[in-house]
């Protein structure tokens, strides 16, 4: 009998013997299984007694719902080029009415100041705000899901793009994790937060699937001016988030996942999140212009996204130089040759 690969641990952030099915037991290949030297390249580690991936290869997508990998250029593109849409129809109007007012009482309860934040309210606000983002992706690809069960007809392609859409901001609040804790008191909004807009959201893509697009393409228009104002107020010196943010080194799960270089800073990690959700606001104000039949018009953009996240790889590259390869290219530059 062949053994289970040893692919089988790439996407696994964690696997238990347990897991397997007990016909397998003689040969199930838990992460013990591996040798010292497979171990290394996966990045297994131990911790309280249980084998887990490492952050550096949890966080790399490569193969999995791969993640658009962002350039300088386009983060700045992005910063450059911020929008609000202009309700037009009665849903529109009503969805943005919503959004402005869960806003407006957001930023009262985490205490946001644009402008002049503390590092507490950020850290706050980032943490609910990316457990409810990663809502509605997963429920609006449920129910596509299941419509294209029922109906026996194809997708079109919106499941893909909603799918890694939930698990971008997925990857957002983790990434944040890493930086901070999680109160008991976020925890408990948290709670409160998706068990309030997962039916509710859920109720909106039954009745009218257009409503909660647009709904969420107004909410990541907030994220998008949240996360640029957060961005602004770290390079700004003399605000709190500059003394508390400015020389925080990237997490290892979010130099991963952008293929940052290894140098990044916590900065650089809040513009790939700002930039993703740009995307998603872009992605949700689309689909709320489409019918349910119409052609996702971001599908071969998955291809795209996981061939250039496999060259980076493959040649050791990452989305930007490091601080020391621009100024080694510079000083080479500098001397004739």
């Amino acid at each position: 009998r062949a053994p289970i690969g040893k692919n089988l641990v790439r996407g696994c952030v964690r696997l238990n013997a347990s897991v397997v099915p007990s016909k397998f037991s003689a040969q199930a290949m838990t992460m013990r299984a591996f040798s010292a030297e497979q171990r290394k390249v996966y990045g297994i580690h131990a911790h309280d007694g249980t084998e887990y991936l490492k952050d550096d290869k949890s966080g790399d997508h490569v193969g999995r719902q791969q993640n658009h990998i962002w350039s300088a250029e386009e983060i700045d593109s992005e910063l450059k080029s911020l929008y609000r849409h202009k309700p037009v129809t009665i849903s529109d109007k009503f969805m943005n009415f919503v959004m402005s007012t869960l806003f407006k009482t957001f930023n009262f309860v985490t205490g946001y100041k644009e402008g002049n934040a503390t590092v507490k309210s950020i850290e706050w606000r980032l943490i609910v705000l990316e457990s409810v983002a990663g809502v509605p992706g997963f429920v609006a690809a449920g129910f596509r899901h299941f419509r294209s069960l029922r109906r026996l007809q194809r997708d079109h392609g919106w499941i893909a793009t909603l799918l890694e859409e939930a698990e971008n901001e997925r990857m957002h609040l983790f990434v944040c994790l890493k930086m901070f804790e999680a109160s008991k008191i976020t925890r408990l909004a948290v709670l409160a937060a998706q068990f309030t807009l997962a039916p509710t959201l859920m109720l909106v893509y039954l009745v009218h699937p257009r409503s909660m697009h647009r709904f969420v393409g107004y909410l990541e228009e907030t994220a998008c001016h949240t996360y640029a104002s957060i961005i602004e107020q770290v390079q700004r010196p003399g605000t709190p988030l500059h003394e508390g943010w400015k020389d925080l080194a990237a997490p290892e799960t979010a130099i991963a996942y952008w293929k940052l270089p290894k140098d990044a800073k916590w900065v650089d990690a809040l513009k790939c999140m700002f930039a993703d959700e740009c995307h998603h606001r872009d992605v949700n104000h689309t689909f709320a212009e489409l019918t349910p039949t119409e052609p996702n018009p971001f599908v071969l953009k998955h291809k795209r996204d996981a061939m250039y996240a496999m060259v980076l790889e493959k040649e050791g590259r990452t989305a930007w130089p490091s601080a020391e390869e621009i100024a080694n290219a510079r000083i080479d530059k500098a001397i004739p040759a």
